[in-house]
């Protein structure tokens, strides 16, 4: 800002200062509350049950002031009496790059669903019933978490950094939890997210001055820890008749997933594995969904994936197929095909993002599961995890893995 001698040019020139100064001020005051932590009570999700007797909470905590980097949150207090007696969980999804609200929160294990009609029923398996569940978006690039920088060359070390910062300043805005057992769950590549940052954590609490982290046990579903062990389903195709004999003898002898996933994160393309695996996909065929081989695909609604979109009337069952799909709702042993497409529908009303405090970030494109804008250093999938999986045990944190037995072992939430 220019002096001016105010003097010479008299009371009009100190109009000019105090001008430029309330300028200054105001810039300031924007640029701090662009970067600061919001966190806020979600008053009511439209469509949600009435008398939902459990808070909600969800917003935004600043990692990086200087960069402009929040990671958004959804918090579910236990649905208990004494939220407090109940402990935190901590949930990440994987991808990289994968939205844990999407996937965690609204698909799996939250307290609610959107149903058919656009409502939210109450879920019957959701893990509020026991804990304190916190949902975080991350790395910055997921889902509404956002920067003023770029999210170019993100890898595990930066996104354990951020998550440790997120935990920290996260108790500070809610301090009644500083005292309660933080449990860290996740799913596919949270393997290589949620040891890390337990990892980091630990190390954090040997610091002087400062009030440590009651991290008690992480949780792991179908964790990537290593390619040579996590992620080979050959058998599993087979066994479930997607792929036939001879593709099997290729997987096994030719390429496997382990090789085929380390040739594309390390920038190979051998003919041999791109061969194999050119069968194997023309074998399963796109009517097949390999998140969960037993699920029917969604006929019911325009799929957000598929040339569906323009006109699913066409392509609902006929026949002994309709029946068999019929049959399968009934029996509610099947999840939903569709319900991916109707949660990507519901966070993206303008009114959802209001209710959840995150329309403020006004993204450029569309909230989605996992096609933001993070890009991440591919190399560190090749990252062997147990080693640190085991020392965490040695230092008393105890790991639980579990797998789902219905989908292929895969990269991505």
């Amino acid at each position: 800002m220019k002096f001016i001698d105010s003097t010479r040019f008299g009371r009009s020139s100190t109009l000019v200062v105090r001008t430029e100064i309330m300028f200054f001020y105001f810039l300031l005051i924007t640029i701090f509350l662009c970067y600061h932590t919001s966190s806020e009570l979600i008053t009511r999700l439209p469509g949600q049950p009435k008398n939902v007797p459990f808070k909600q909470h969800s917003g935004y905590i600043v990692t990086d002031s200087q960069q402009g980097r929040a990671l958004f949150y959804y918090f579910v207090e236990a649905n208990s009496v004494n939220p407090l007696s109940r402990p935190l969980t901590l949930w990440l999804n994987g991808g990289p790059g994968c939205s844990s609200l999407g996937f965690g929160a609204f698909m799996e294990h939250g307290p609610f669903q959107p149903d058919k009609n656009g409502f939210l029923i109450n879920n019957k398996f959701s893990w509020n019933l026991e804990s304190n569940m916190l949902y975080v978006e991350s790395p910055i690039g997921v889902g509404f978490s956002n920067t003023s920088s770029n999210y170019v060359m993100w890898n595990d070390t930066t996104t354990a950094a951020d998550n440790v910062k997120f935990i920290v300043n996260w108790l500070e805005e809610f301090p009644e939890f500083k005292d309660s057992d933080l449990y860290l769950a996740g799913e596919s590549y949270a393997g290589h997210y949620i040891p890390q940052l337990a990892a980091l954590l630990l190390e954090y609490n040997k610091q002087p001055n400062i009030k440590p982290i009651n991290l008690k046990a992480i949780a792991l579903g179908n964790p990537l820890l290593d390619l040579d062990i996590s992620i080979n389903a050959a058998d599993y195709l087979w066994s479930h008749g997607a792929i036939s004999d001879a593709t099997l003898k290729l997987l096994k002898t030719v390429c496997n997933d382990s090789r085929f996933v380390r040739e594309h994160v390390h920038g190979i393309r051998t003919q041999g594995c791109k061969d194999v695996f050119n069968i194997v996909g023309d074998e399963i065929g796109v009517d097949i969904d390999r998140n969960d081989l037993l699920l029917p695909q969604c006929l019911s609604l325009p799929s957000l994936s598929s040339a569906r979109s323009v006109n699913s009337e066409q392509f609902k069952p006929n026949g002994m197929l309709a029946a068999i799909h019929a049959s399968l709702d009934r029996s509610g042993n099947t999840g939903d095909p569709c319900l991916a497409d109707r949660i990507f529908s519901y966070i993206n009303k303008p009114q959802v993002q209001e209710a959840l405090h995150a329309s403020t970030t006004h993204l450029t494109s569309s909230w989605d599961f996992c096609s933001g804008p993070l890009v991440y250093q591919q190399d560190n999938l090749d990252m062997n995890l147990i080693p640190l999986v085991s020392n965490l045990i040695r230092d008393g944190i105890p790991v639980m893995l579990y797998r789902l037995v219905v989908g292929l072992s895969r990269l991505v939430q």
